[in-house]
């Protein structure tokens, strides 16, 4: 059994969520988040000190974690490899919730480094206007489901929302996100007002960001069910696409009402991975129709 370290710590100062319930938050989800973050490198955005004091990002296994916690050695241009931990079972999720940090896995697995299993679509809405973050999940799903692709949604549990579409580890990361950046170019044609894909922020004119750059090797995203470095604990939470009304945010759900949610279809999002070749073809064709 993990031992807590530090049990009475606060870390979320005005809801008084100490580190224990923090730890035991992810003992009671581990069956829901294991299938998320299983077997992947694990990139940690730390909070040790609580929410008000240092946070950094940990992808390095530490020299004082125990021989017992699975590691990859990752190898990247230009720069020395390194150790990444691996999540692999409840004890190995404690340990590192025991670290207090967000969980960022990548979208590919150990085995199959640069063959990713998720691609992603990140949607952050300007200044906080959610409302057209909800407008773009629903046109970008319209597009997605044109191509025959299955998408899932979630909470990021901070400010906006993430698509994602469980894919056939046949393509490597650059394949991945060149098609990625085609479906969110789509997007732009269709509805030119509403979506950019221009990457500096002066340039958007209030426009919603459809962020398709995740999709590369050492990229991460948050996991579903992690919890956020943000008072009140929110936790990033698959949804479905009804739920998305005019009074939602990202940061409904949280450490004290999760476990009242139902079961809903995200928990299929690894056993319906979909083949991106016949939608690589379907996308150009869509993509003349607007030169």
């Amino acid at each position: 059994m993990v031992e807590i370290t530090n049990k009475q710590k606060i870390l979320f100062p005005k809801s008084k969520i100490s580190k224990e319930e923090y730890v035991n938050y992810y003992k009671k989800i581990a069956k829901k988040i294991l299938p998320f973050i299983k077997d992947r490198p694990l990139t940690l955005k730390r909070f040790p000190n609580g929410i008000q004091g240092e946070k950094f990002f940990q992808k390095k296994v530490m020299d004082y974690y125990p021989k017992w916690i699975k590691t990859v050695v990752v190898k990247r241009a230009g720069k020395p490899s390194i150790k990444m931990p691996v999540i692999t079972s409840l004890d190995s999720l404690l340990y590192i919730a025991n670290q207090v940090g967000e969980l960022h896995p990548w979208l590919s697995k150990i085995d199959k480094l640069n063959y990713p299993d998720r691609l992603i679509f990140d949607l952050d809405p300007e200044k906080n206007n959610f409302s057209k973050v909800i407008d773009a999940a629903k046109d970008l799903k319209n597009i997605l489901d044109a191509l025959k692709l299955p998408s899932f949604l979630m909470t990021t549990g901070s400010k906006g929302l993430h698509i994602i579409i469980p894919i056939k580890r046949e393509k490597t990361f650059d394949e991945v996100r060149a098609f990625a950046k085609k479906v969110a170019l789509l997007l732009t044609k269709k509805y030119p007002t509403k979506y950019t894909i221009e990457t500096r922020k002066d340039k958007r004119k209030k426009r919603v960001f459809i962020d398709y750059l995740r999709n590369a090797f050492a990229q991460t995203a948050v996991s579903a069910y992690s919890i956020r470095a943000i008072e009140s604990a929110p936790i990033a939470t698959p949804i479905t696409f009804q739920e998305l009304t005019k009074d939602f945010n990202s940061q409904k759900f949280n450490v004290k009402n999760i476990f009242k949610r139902a079961k809903n279809s995200i928990s299929s999002l690894n056993s319906k991975a979909a083949s991106i070749k016949n939608a690589s073809a379907k996308i150009e064709k869509l993509l003349e129709n607007f030169n």
